[in-house]
């Protein structure tokens, strides 16, 4: 059984790569509205507390954080679905085409 990544290093690149090794748009923008979410929730706390005593802004930043985290995951729903999909066992059976016509 091969090794696909090493569990005790994080890598940014590894998180919103393709199995094919490139970089997956969907994961990229997924990182970025998370991060950006995180940065809004945290205003958001400090508006709460200081400045409008309204939860509006934290309601709001949690539901785009929500849906960087469902893009991420979308990385990886396909990625159980791709391998599903493409067999890694070779065929035990020659088709009929390349079998030798015996005469």
């Amino acid at each position: 059984m091969s090794m696909l990544a090493n569990i005790k290093k994080f890598s940014f690149g590894e998180m919103t790569s393709n199995n094919n090794g490139k970089t997956s748009a969907t994961s990229t923008a997924g990182l970025y509205i998370i991060l950006i979410g995180g940065l809004s929730f945290f205003l958001g706390v400090i508006d709460k507390m200081f400045i409008d005593k309204s939860v509006d802004i934290i309601n709001q930043a949690v539901m785009f954080t929500t849906i960087g985290a469902a893009l991420l995951g979308v990385k990886n729903v396909m990625a159980a679905k791709n391998a599903e999909v493409t067999p890694t066992d070779t065929p035990t059976e020659t088709p009929a085409e390349d079998q030798p016509l015996n005469s």
